[in-house]
C-alpha cells in the first residue's frame, strides 16, 4: 500500500484510513454479506447470490468503476432504490461473467443512478424499514389509540363478517395469498396514479377476484387480509426513492399536533443529506459550489494521471484539505453541489 502512496503521491494517513474502514475493493465478501444480512424485506435475498458472484470475479473487473458503484446499491435499504438493482445487477453480471462490456444503455443507466446513498443515511433508513415491515410506525405516530379503536369496532361488524364469509365461499384464496398469508389489494401511486392490471377486466376468475377483492378492502378501509384478520389501513409514514410519504387513512381525524411525532419524520426525511434552506444560507452554499468547481478540476487532474476508483478520491480529498479520516462518499457529495 505504501508504494501505491508513493506512486500516486497518495498520503499514507489517508490509505491507512481507508483500510480501517475496509473500503472499496478491500472490503471483504463475508463483510458484505454480514452487512447485507441486515437489511429488511425478503427481496434483499436475492441479493445474496450476487453479492457472491461478484466478489468471484477477477479484480480487474471489480475494479471497473461502474460495476463498482452498482454493486454498492445492493447494501442499500430497499426504499432507496430507484429501479430494480437486483434485476440490474443480475443482467450486468450476466455480460461481464461471459466475457462481454455491457452494452452503452445498460452502462449509462448505472451511471445516471450514481453513487449510493451515505452510510449514515443507510443506517437510518435500514433501522426504519425493520419497523414498517411489521407494521409498526409507532416511532413516527402517537395517536395508536385511533387505530385500535377503529379495528376494534371493525371486527364486531356482523356485515363485514358476512361479506369476507362469501368472498371465502367463492374463491380459493391460497390462489391469491403471498408468502405469509396475506392478501393485498391492488396498490394506488403516489398522485393517484393505477397500476396497468387496475384496467377492468372480467374474464378469468382472477379478474373476478381483483375486482371483488378491491371494493372489499375499499368499503372497509384495509390494505388487506391476512387468514380472516382484517388488515385495516393506518396512518403512515414511508420512505421513497422520492421523499417522503405520510399516508392519512379517510375515517382518520387528523390532528396535525397530536398525530404525528414531527421531530422524528423530519430525522427520517433529513437522513438523505437534506440541506438546510433559507436566504441566510446562500453565502455557505456559494462557498459549496466554489468547493465543488475545485474538487471537479482536481477529479480531472488526477484522471489525467491515470489514477481510479478511491485512489483518486482520496488524492482529490487530499488536495482539498479534508481530514485524512474523511470518507470518500464526503467528496461525492462534495461534488454533487451545484
Amino acid at each position: 500500500m505504501q508504494v501505491i502512496g508513493n506512486q500516486q503521491g497518495l498520503p499514507l494517513e489517508f490509505l491507512t484510513s481507508w483500510l480501517r474502514r475496509g473500503g472499496g475493493l478491500f472490503a471483504s465478501k463475508k463483510a458484505d454479506l454480514a452487512r447485507h444480512s441486515k437489511l429488511a424485506f425478503r427481496r434483499m435475498k436475492a441479493g445474496v447470490p450476487l453479492i457472491e458472484r461478484y466478489h468471484a470475479l477477477p479484480v480487474r473487473c471489480r475494479e471497473d468503476e461502474d460495476l463498482h458503484g452498482l454493486y454498492q446499491w445492493l447494501l442499500v435499504p430497499f426504499s432507496l432504490w430507484p429501479v430494480d438493482v437486483i434485476g440490474l445487477m443480475s443482467q450486468v453480471l450476466e455480460k461481464v461473467e461471459s466475457g462481454m462490456r455491457p452494452d452503452e444503455d445498460l452502462v449509462a443507466l448505472t451511471r445516471l443512478i450514481g453513487e449510493p446513498p451515505a452510510e449514515k443515511t443507510c443506517e437510518v433508513l435500514s433501522e426504519h424499514e425493520h419497523l414498517v415491515k411489521g407494521g409498526n410506525y409507532d416511532s413516527l405516530i402517537k395517536a395508536q389509540h385511533k387505530f385500535d379503536f377503529k379495528e376494534d369496532v371493525l371486527k364486531q361488524y356482523k356485515e363485514f363478517t358476512d361479506d369476507w364469509a362469501w368472498i371465502r365461499g367463492r374463491f380459493d384464496l391460497r390462489e391469491f395469498q403471498g408468502e405469509t398469508g396475506v392478501i393485498r389489494r391492488r396498490m394506488v401511486s403516489e398522485r393517484n396514479f393505477r397500476p396497468k392490471e387496475w384496467d377492468f377486466k372480467w374474464t378469468s376468475s382472477e379478474d373476478r377476484f381483483r375486482n371483488i377483492f378491491d371494493a372489499f378492502c375499499h368499503k372497509w378501509m384495509l390494505y388487506g387480509m391476512e387468514g380472516d384478520k382484517p388488515l385495516l389501513q393506518k396512518l403512515s409514514v414511508n420512505v421513497t426513492p422520492f421523499g417522503t410519504m405520510i399516508f392519512i387513512p379517510r375515517y382518520w381525524s387528523f390532528d396535525h399536533d397530536r398525530d404525528l411525532k414531527w421531530r422524528a419524520i423530519t430525522r427520517l426525511h433529513r437522513a438523505r443529506g437534506v440541506p438546510r434552506q433559507g436566504a441566510k444560507l446562500s453565502a455557505s452554499q456559494a462557498e459549496r459550489r466554489i468547493q465543488a468547481e475545485t474538487a471537479r478540476k482536481l477529479m480531472n487532474e488526477a484522471k489525467a494521471l491515470g489514477m481510479k476508483g478511491e485512489k483518486r478520491s482520496f488524492w482529490v480529498m487530499a488536495k482539498l484539505g479534508l481530514h485524512p479520516d474523511t470518507h470518500p462518499k464526503q467528496l461525492h457529495r462534495i461534488l454533487k453541489a451545484t
